[in-house]
């Protein structure tokens, strides 16, 4: 009998001791899904954004389809192909050149349009006759833009790539942000304004990105690969000299570093917030 007691008493121990492991067990797990499930809220959001950046960056090239886009802030009474259209649209290609050329034109007769017009016109207008009358090696000429429209603003942005001969592949990019009900080229501290930032944070993010990227071309670098360094002291990286910026898809303000306006290369950076 005593035998019998021993037995029922130690099957209890058995019982209790093995729930005590499964309660422990589910303990674990709950807290290793919780763990996983339920990571730190600002490191779920920096990855998201981190990521969405990333994607911004790499699809640049992808926005210049010649065309206005309008945003939920856009206007919806207003004609924006009367303000905004593709003026001239070169397409000719022969033994000496081809030449792929969208040029868009700000219509009416404001000082202010009839100053972008001249300057979109000198810049990549006259490229276009250069190239018909004097090329001597074969060469590629391709220009297209996009615009985005938020609030009053619209926002153009041109891009040209041009390969002369054996030369490298030169990438030039041209922003304009036109206040339509103000008449007026926005700087880069009205844009500030409108996207409520501030000139430190912008300056943080930038220098931040200059010098990542700086970094990544330095390791490429290493490897014995040609590549374009950047100057992270430069003057041109200072909010107050920034002069290529536009406002595109969902609001987001691009600024863009476009080296290839001075130089043969085809490399630029972006810093979006």
């Amino acid at each position: 009998m005593s035998k019998l007691i021993n037995f029922v008493k130690q099957k209890k121990t058995i019982i209790i001791v093995l729930v005590i492991l499964f309660i422990c067990s589910v303990a674990i797990a709950v807290g290793v899904y919780t763990q996983i499930t339920h990571e730190n809220p600002k490191n779920k959001k920096e990855e998201k954004e981190n990521a969405n950046y990333e994607d911004l960056k790499n699809n640049f090239q992808r926005i210049f389809t010649n065309a206005i886009n309008k945003e939920e802030t856009a206007a919806l009474d207003i004609n924006y192909e009367n303000i905004l259209y593709t003026r001239f649209n070169v397409q000719e290609e022969n033994g000496k050149y081809s030449i792929n050329a969208k040029i868009p034109w700000f219509k009416g007769d404001s000082e202010v349009t009839a100053k972008i017009n001249d300057e979109i016109l000198n810049i990549f207008g006259a490229e276009v006759v250069k190239i018909k009358n004097t090329a001597k090696v074969y060469t590629t000429y391709d220009v297209d833009y996009a615009a985005y429209v938020n609030s009053n603003i619209i926002s153009l942005v041109i891009m040209c790539k041009y390969k002369n001969g054996a030369s490298a592949q030169r990438m030039m990019v041209q922003c304009y942000n036109y206040d339509i009900k103000n008449d007026k080229l926005l700087t880069i501290e009205d844009v500030i304004n409108y996207k409520n930032l501030t000139k430190e944070e912008i300056q943080r993010k930038t220098n931040k990105e200059i010098s990542k990227v700086n970094n990544q071309m330095k390791s490429i670098k290493e490897q014995g690969y040609n590549v374009y360094l950047r100057d992270e002291n430069s003057d041109i990286y200072k909010v107050e000299n920034t002069t290529n910026f536009f406002l595109g898809q969902n609001n987001y303000l691009y600024l863009v570093y476009a080296y290839g306006n001075n130089n043969y290369t085809s490399e630029l950076d972006l810093v979006i917030f």
